[in-house]
Parts: structure tokens; sequence; C-alpha cells
């Protein structure tokens, strides 16, 4: 009798944790699927940004350089892109939310890449090369995937959450940031990308 009773005591906490578990999980996906229909940027968002000549990862600073190894092995710098409006994506492959948010950066990425833009996915994934290759393989990612081993970018742009994004504007300056995923094909965004690359 003891231990069939000592039995019923331990499953009850079990299954209150459990039922909790499913209760957040379903909580996070509903905040997720809300706050990812919202469109990433308007027009408002990157109209009159404040112009600082320091280097610093906030609005209005010029965007701090970093050079990291790309897919191929090569090294690839933020310096190679300027003059272009720059979206800087911090990613993982284990991020549920980045991995949702791609295809949206690769749509974004092919409307205006002839334009002046382009998109850099830096990964946080850390000896994983292997998987982000295969990852951005199955989804046919055409812009430049950079790897993050040591955490130079990270450090430069530091943030409590993944995904989180940087659009940096002609002038090599940042014009916007933005946490976690969003939908970076709505037509707000298309407003916005169109109006930095016109006048950042």
């Amino acid at each position: 009798m003891t231990s069939t009773a000592s039995k019923k005591t331990s499953w009850t906490p079990i299954s209150k944790y459990g039922a909790l578990f499913v209760v957040l999980f379903a909580a996070t996906l509903l905040y997720f699927f809300e706050h990812f229909n919202e469109p990433s940027l308007s027009v408002d968002d990157v109209r009159n940004v404040g112009q600082f000549d320091a280097e610093k990862s906030e609005i209005g600073y010029l965007a701090p350089g970093f050079n990291l190894r790309n897919l191929q092995g090569n090294r690839d710098s933020l310096s190679n892109y300027e003059g272009q409006v720059v979206v800087i994506n911090f990613w993982a492959t284990w991020c549920g939310p980045c991995r949702v948010e791609m295809p949206s950066f690769e749509a974004l990425y092919r409307r205006y890449r002839s334009q002046g833009l382009t998109v850099i996915a830096v990964s946080l994934d850390k000896g994983a090369d292997a998987k982000v290759r295969q990852f951005a393989q199955e989804r046919g990612l055409s812009f430049p995937v950079l790897m993050d081993t040591d955490g130079e970018a990270e450090r430069l742009y530091p943030s409590v959450s993944i995904p989180y994004t940087f659009v940096v504007g002609r002038s090599g300056r940042i014009v916007a940031r933005v946490d976690g995923a969003k939908n970076w094909q709505s037509e707000e965004t298309f407003q916005a990308v169109e109006y930095l690359l016109e006048n950042s």
C-alpha cells in the first residue's frame, strides 16, 4: 500500500510540470505568431534618424565593422558592402523563430538586391559549420551567411534575445533594430526599404 501511495505522489508533480510546460509552450507559440505577422519596419522607423560619428550598435551610430568567414571558408566583412543598405540578421539553426523568419529575408534580398540591398545572416552557431551550410542549401539562401565562431560580431552587436536584426543605411549608420522574428515581406517593410534605398 505504501509503495502505491508514494508512486501516486511522485507522479503528481511531474504531471503538473508537464501541464505547465504545455501551457507555456502554447503561449510562446501564440506570442510568436502574433508578432511574426507584424511588419518589421515602417518608413517612420527609418526616417529622421540621428547621425553620430562613433561606431556603436545603436540607432544613428556608424555600424561596427566585423570580418567573418562565409560558408565557403573565405573572409567577408561589413566594409565590403559599403554604400548599400545592409540588413544584418543574427540567428542560429537551433532557434525556431529564426528558421521561420529566414525565407522572408531571402524574398526581401531577391526583390531588392539589384537596387543596392544586401542581407547578411550572421550565424551564432558554434562549431556547427556543416549544419549551417546544410540549412542554407536546403532553403536556397543566396545572400551571404557568415559564421561568428568566436563571437566577434555578437560582442559588437549584443542582445539578450535571438533572432535580432540591424538595418544599416547607405551612409553606414544603423537606422533600425528589430528584435524577434518578423515578416520581412510586408508592404510596410517594402516601403521602408525603398525609402532607405532612395534616401539613406
